[in-house]
C-alpha cells in the first residue's frame, strides 16, 4: 500500500519535532493523524496532546501501530480511508490535524479536510511544490485554484522544507510543511463558491492571458460589461489570473452573477 500511494515514512527527529511544535498542542487538545504509517509522529503527539485519534488506511500498520507504541492509553486507531471515512464520527472537536501524506492522495485529503469546521490547526507534509501552491501570494507562479480554495478556509504558512533525506525510502522530490490555521468563517460563503470557482477556473485555464480577455470569450460576457466591472473592483483590465485577489475573485463572481 505504502509504494502504491507514494507513502514515504519519516525517519528524520528535527523535522518530527518542528511538525509537533508548529502544531502549538496544549495538554487538553486532541489530535487526529492521517496516515500515521510506522508511528514516528504519533509518539511525538501522544506525549503532548490528552488524546490522538490516529486514521490509517493499511491494515497492517494499523493493528501493528499500538503495540509498537507500548499501547499507550490515548491513542485510539481508526482503521479506514479518510476519503471515505464519516468523517463526522470524529466529532466532537475542535481538533488539531496533523499528517505526513502521501503525495499520491494528499490533496484529496485536504480538499476533504478544508470545510470540516471541526479542526482549528493542522500541520501537514506535502510534496515541496505543492506546499508553495498551498501557500503563494497573488502575483506569484505558484498562485492558482489551490491556493484559492485553501484560502477561503484557512490561513497557510510553510513552516520548513523537508529534504529527501527525511524519509524512507527517499522520495525523489523535495517535501516541505504546511501550517494551516482555520478560519472562523470561511471567506467566501458555501452558496457563493459554485460561481466563483467557475469563473477563476475558467481564467486559471488560459493563465497566462490577460483574465478580462480570457473571460470574455469563455463565458460570452460582453467586454464592455467586464472592462466596467474591473474598473468598479479596481482590478487593472491587464491583470492576468494569478494577480487577482480572492477578494477580487469574489466581488467579479458576486457582480456577473454567475451561476453554478
Amino acid at each position: 500500500m505504502g509504494a502504491r500511494l507514494d507513502q514515504h515514512y519519516l525517519v528524520d527527529p528535527r523535522v518530527r519535532d518542528a511538525m509537533v511544535e508548529g502544531a502549538r498542542l496544549k495538554p487538553e487538545d486532541r489530535v487526529l493523524e492521517i496516515g500515521p504509517g510506522r508511528g514516528m509522529l504519533t509518539e511525538a503527539l501522544l506525549r503532548r496532546a490528552r488524546e490522538v485519534v490516529a486514521v490509517e488506511l493499511d491494515e497492517l500498520l494499523a493493528a501493528n501501530l499500538s503495540a509498537a507504541l507500548g499501547r499507550p492509553p490515548n491513542l485510539r486507531v481508526v482503521r479506514a480511508d479518510f476519503l471515505r471515512l464519516k468523517i463526522e464520527s470524529l466529532e466532537p472537536g475542535p481538533w488539531q490535524v496533523a499528517a505526513n501524506l502521501p503525495y499520491a492522495v494528499a490533496t484529496p485529503i485536504l480538499q476533504r479536510l478544508l470545510p470540516w469546521p471541526h479542526w482549528s490547526t493542522a500541520v501537514l507534509m506535502f510534496q515541496k511544490e505543492v506546499a508553495e501552491r498551498i501557500a503563494a501570494r497573488p502575483g506569484c507562479g505558484d498562485y492558482g485554484l489551490l491556493t484559492l480554495s485553501v484560502a477561503i478556509h484557512a490561513a497557510a504558512e510553510v513552516l520548513l522544507e523537508a529534504p529527501r533525506e527525511s524519509f524512507r525510502p527517499r522520495p525523489r522530490v523535495a517535501s516541505a510543511v504546511v501550517r494551516l490555521q482555520r478560519r472562523t468563517a470561511p471567506l467566501v460563503p458555501a452558496e457563493e463558491q459554485a460561481a466563483f470557482f467557475r469563473l477563476a477556473r475558467a481564467a486559471f485555464s488560459q493563465r497566462r492571458k490577460m483574465a478580462l480577455g480570457v473571460l470574455s470569450r469563455s463565458l460570452g460576457l460582453p467586454r464592455e460589461l467586464l472592462s466596467g466591472v474591473f474598473a468598479d473592483l479596481e482590478i487593472e483590465p491587464s491583470a492576468r489570473a494569478e494577480e487577482i485577489t480572492l477578494e477580487g475573485w469574489r466581488g467579479l463572481a458576486q457582480r456577473l452573477s454567475m451561476g453554478s
